[in-house]
């Protein structure tokens, strides 16, 4: 027993002793400050390890949402070979036809068969081909997802937390722009506020460049001083989270630009569902408006119940 006791003691001390991890059960937007329940993260990028990770959560997310794909995939490749081999066979009797040998078939009915045999390889090897695209799409969509949600935002309280400890409580939308660009639409969606808190919505500006570049008073900025002092309780959501360490937001966001075919000065914006996929994306500032009005509240027995059917916005 004393063997035992001793690991777990060690885990326990190491919870109490700054920057140990949340404690299990607690809210991700608690305005407690107290090092018992705020967690740290390396300021260095994504390991390898790190990236392995995010790799095998993403297969099995592939497979969650898709637990036939493998049975085509591999059913097909299957049945494309057997109807390879099944073609030149056919080939060899059709040649053995036109030679005359004894006991052949007519060229009719080995032409016909040979046909009926290309015709299944044809369909058969489209079907294989299909499936490994459609696999390999969905894979990189879901290691994109999972890549996002190891970034990591800042709250009011100074708690730093990454998007998948916000997951499950939060509809995160993430507007990237320039910094007076930027701050137009966090303006917009001030006007929006008290709807879009309701639905648990939480504004991530991501400044495009970099933040210290460029002359403040040719526009808006936004007031993060303002935004510190903000105070909330143990349920309250905050409106509007920081990102850290902007390079990696940045890189993502650039990432995401190029394989779209978009600028990358665009102004362009990204809504997340609570479980953190992709609910939608677009250029410009988003329509809060419209956000308020399609999003499912996010309150009575029916809270979030239909967030996996909200997809207009």
């Amino acid at each position: 027993l004393r063997h035992l006791a001793a690991p777990l003691n060690s885990k326990a001390a190491a919870a109490a002793s700054p920057g140990a991890a949340v404690t299990v059960g607690r809210r991700p937007f608690s305005a407690s400050t107290s090092t018992s329940s705020t967690r740290r993260y390396p300021a260095a990028v994504i390991t390898a390890k790190a990236e392995r990770e995010v790799s095998n959560r993403a297969r099995l997310r592939q497979e969650v949402a898709n637990p036939f794909a493998v049975v085509r995939l591999w059913g097909s490749a299957a049945f494309s070979a057997q109807a390879g081999v099944a073609s030149l066979v056919a080939m060899s009797r059709l040649a053995a036809s036109i030679a005359n040998a004894p006991g052949a078939d007519t060229v009719q009915q080995s032409a016909q068969t040979l046909g009926i045999d290309l015709a299944c390889l044809g369909v058969l090897a489209g079907i294989f081909l299909r499936e490994r695209s459609q696999e390999g799409k969905r894979l990189q969509k879901f290691e994109r997802e999972e890549a996002l949600s190891q970034l990591v935002v800042e709250l009011p309280s100074g708690r730093r937390a990454q998007l998948q400890d916000i997951q499950g409580f939060a509809r995160l939308v993430i507007v990237s722009a320039g910094s007076s660009e930027l701050a137009t639409a966090v303006k917009a969606a001030e006007e929006w506020r008290t709807e879009l808190s309701e639905r648990a919505v939480i504004v991530v500006p991501v400044t495009q460049g970099s933040a210290t570049t460029g002359n403040p008073e040719e526009g808006e900025t936004i007031d993060w001083v303002s935004w510190r002092g903000e105070k909330l309780t143990d349920n309250e959501k905050p409106f509007l989270v920081k990102p850290v360490r902007d390079e990696e937001w940045q890189r993502w966001l650039g990432e995401q630009k190029e394989e779209a075919n978009v600028d990358q000065d665009a102004m362009v914006w990204i809504s997340l569902r609570k479980d953190g996929r992709v609910r939608s994306s677009g250029k410009g500032s988003p329509n809060w408006q419209r956000f308020a009005q399609t999003i499912p509240v996010d309150k009575g027995a029916w809270g979030g119940f239909l967030d996996g059917m909200d997809g207009r916005v």
